[in-house]
């Protein structure tokens, strides 16, 4: 457990070094797949927990994007992980990067399991002070996306980050559209999201 937190706090200070570590292991694929349900599975087990405390009222339940059934939502989030992998996966390959898809995957899995443990110490804080909680969450927003950067410059062994968030925000914007296109195939309805989606 020491060792767990250990590397959750160097992954938070030197996230370059903690991609590193991560890429030099060479997970095999069955342990990156089982990382990603347990990853998704306690997202969103989170978010709906969060809910159930702090729910959404009047107009900003429309912002609710979450299915309203569990099996639904663990479904949509395994496919934006991993279209989100891809993406990155081709997308830097296309300006020079050498990433292949297991090990981007795999960075993004920890990504998510770092992220839970962020956003714990962020309803910890928004409990006793919610001011201070928001900034915290400012705060955290922040060093997860540098987090990411950093991940996606090791992975494709950029030289500048620039690259890598170049790469972040064309992947991003195609997730977005993608998103956008599935809800519109399957139905919103179906989702659990509002018509208006």
């Amino acid at each position: 457990m020491s060792f767990l937190w250990s590397f959750v706090i160097l992954t938070l200070r030197q996230p370059g070094a903690a991609a590193g570590n991560i890429l030099l292991r060479q997970w095999p694929a069955e342990a990156v797949w089982t990382g990603l349900l347990l990853a998704i599975a306690l997202n969103v087990l989170f978010f709906s927990s969060v809910s159930l405390f702090f729910p959404l009222e009047g107009d900003l339940v429309t912002l609710n994007l979450m299915p309203d059934s569990m099996g639904i939502s663990i479904f949509t989030a395994a496919i934006r992980s991993v279209g989100f992998a891809a993406v990155l996966t081709l997308g830097g390959r296309w300006l020079g990067g050498t990433a292949s898809f297991m090990p981007m995957l795999s960075l993004l899995v920890w990504h998510q399991l770092v992220q839970i443990i962020a956003l714990l110490a962020v309803i910890l804080i928004m409990a006793f002070s919610p001011s201070l909680g928001a900034l915290f969450a400012l705060l955290v927003g922040v060093v997860l996306f540098f987090v990411l950067l950093n991940f996606v410059n090791e992975a494709h062994g950029f030289a500048s980050l620039w690259r890598a968030f170049a790469v972040i925000v064309m992947a991003t914007i195609l997730m977005f559209f993608a998103m956008i296109f599935v809800v519109g195939l399957i139905g919103p309805d179906y989702l659990g999201l509002p018509e208006n989606v």
